[in-house]
């Protein structure tokens, strides 16, 4: 599936500003109820924003701030937190200072910034939202979703710490279908093994495609979570309708930057990559 108006070739941003357009376009098209209902997932596809944003107030592409933020849903003290910030690091200080009043795991980011740069801001955005989502009073299609998302991050986190032979139990975020410490417990397994089984328990699956065992097996997850929302929507239900709507247009978007990012790769190479 391909994002109206993309094209393989074009750039990170450009492949996001579109993904935006589709989401406001389906902002536009909710009540007051269901952008309430659907807001947690709307403000996770944001975290890619915002990082986004600082890539490109560290290359002093204020233009490209602009254009993103043209498009974004973020709430008025986080786009001009990125707006204004006069480098990265003042950047990421006015960010974490916004999210400490409403999310307050996610102000550890600074802290990941300050140890891991921006590839640590945006894990630290990312654990810290999920963190605190799975908190909230969620609707139930979305709660499921956060879940699923949570178990994504978490066997993803395992086979990174497995692959490395670097464990760290405190990094498992909570609030997913498995507890942290079902993951902190495979940590003591060999990795092939330990993956396999904890990935069947969060998908579901009795066996794991071939895919999930050549390296790809975040895509192997993505593509199940795509699955699980495409049959949930079949009932035709508000909610898991939009939350489908969403994802096919996340998966358009991250399939087009595989593309993007693996051009002269062999095509079975790419293939795998791809969410299905």
């Amino acid at each position: 599936m391909r994002l109206r108006g993309t094209e393989p070739g074009t750039s990170d941003e450009q492949v996001w500003r579109r993904f935006l357009d589709e989401v406001a376009w389906l902002y536009r098209q909710m009540d007051q109820m269901l952008r309430q209902r659907v807001a947690p997932v709307l403000s996770l596809f944001e975290i890619k924003t915002i990082v986004l944003c600082a890539h490109n107030r560290a290359a002093h592409r204020a233009s490209e701030i602009e254009d993103l933020l043209a498009r974004s849903l973020l709430c008025a003290p986080l786009a001009e937190a990125l707006r204004r910030g006069p480098d990265v690091p003042a950047t990421v200080t006015a960010i974490t200072a916004v999210l400490a009043a409403v999310a307050p795991p996610a102000a550890e980011a600074g802290k990941a910034y300050a140890a891991h740069g921006l590839r640590g801001f945006e894990d630290g955005l990312m654990r810290g939202y999920l963190t605190h989502a799975a908190t909230l009073p969620l609707q139930p299609a979305v709660a499921r979703f956060v879940a699923a998302f949570i178990d994504l991050r978490n066997v993803m986190i395992l086979y990174k710490q497995l692959h490395w032979s670097a464990p760290d139990a405190a990094a498992f975020i909570p609030g997913g279908s498995l507890a942290p410490a079902v993951f902190a417990e495979a940590l003591t397994g060999r990795q092939e093994t330990a993956v396999a089984d904890v990935a069947r328990r969060a998908t579901g699956l009795k066996v794991l495609p071939a895919a999930a065992s050549e390296g790809a097996l975040e895509t192997v997850l993505l593509s199940c979570l795509a699955r699980e929302l495409r049959a949930a929507a079949r009932n035709g239900e508000l909610v898991p309708t939009a939350l489908d709507y969403l994802w096919r247009q996340y998966v358009a978007a991250r399939n087009v930057a595989v593309l993007l990012h693996g051009a002269g790769l062999e095509a079975a190479v790419l293939e795998r990559e791809l969410i299905q």
